[in-house]
């Protein structure tokens, strides 16, 4: 009896450090993965894509359009120039059936999950810090630069770093009925539905949950007020 005890001990304790190991690569692999997100064109999209710009009263425009990574802003084609859409009156873009975003504070944030009233919000832009380290340290960014109508966007220098692109970096936010907030427990707090006080308290005491990851963000929309 006391052999086949130790015997599943032993088990017990190499499926747990297998575990351990396991959970510490997939963490070490997101972060790795989230450090090489970089942009090569300019633009979120590999394309322009066919798209409905959504307005108010249910209307919408049809347009072939992408998100520029400077201030994730709207831009979209016309006569072969891109032009860089003015969001008044602009409530989001559809591409296609999965891809939407909205705006926040005039720029385009990703729909990343959506349940019921409630949508978790992703804007995507150039990291403009880390860029300007990497560059070292020069603050020109003129290239981005452009009228609001008439744009053409071109990364000067871009030919120089080809195989590596430029930083980008993902700003999260929640819509809850309508209300936007940032992603960060201070925020959510005031939020959050109280009867799962207890429940959010032990979910950021899992040290495997994070405010930067996405996939864990998902899981606060079942927090929130039905």
């Amino acid at each position: 009896m006391t052999t086949t005890h130790s015997t599943l001990g032993r088990h017990w304790l190499r499926s747990l450090l297998m575990l351990l190991v396991l959970a510490h690569c997939l963490g070490l692999q997101a972060q790795q993965a989230q450090e090489r997100r970089r942009c090569k064109t300019g633009f979120l999209l590999p394309e322009f894509s066919d798209a409905k710009i959504m307005q108010s009263f249910g209307r919408y425009v049809k347009a072939k359009a992408n998100i520029l990574i400077k201030g994730a802003a709207l831009c979209y084609m016309e006569d072969g120039k891109v032009m860089k859409a003015k969001t008044d009156g602009i409530f989001g873009v559809n591409f296609g059936d999965t891809l939407r975003y909205v705006k926040v504070n005039g720029a385009m944030a990703r729909v990343v999950a959506q349940k019921k009233y409630h949508q978790l919000l992703c804007v995507t832009q150039l990291d403009e810090n880390l860029y300007r380290e990497e560059r070292l340290g020069t603050s020109d960014m003129s290239y981005f630069d452009a009228s609001d109508l008439n744009i053409f966007m071109q990364l000067d220098g871009l030919e120089n770093e080809a195989e590596k692109g430029v930083p980008l970096c993902d700003t999260y936010y929640f819509s809850v009925k309508g209300r936007i907030i940032r992603a960060n427990e201070t925020e959510f707090k005031k939020v959050m539905d109280p009867g799962q006080k207890q429940a959010f308290k032990v979910l950021m005491g899992n040290r495997f949950w994070s405010w930067k990851d996405e996939e864990s963000l998902k899981m606060l929309l079942d927090f929130l007020p039905l």
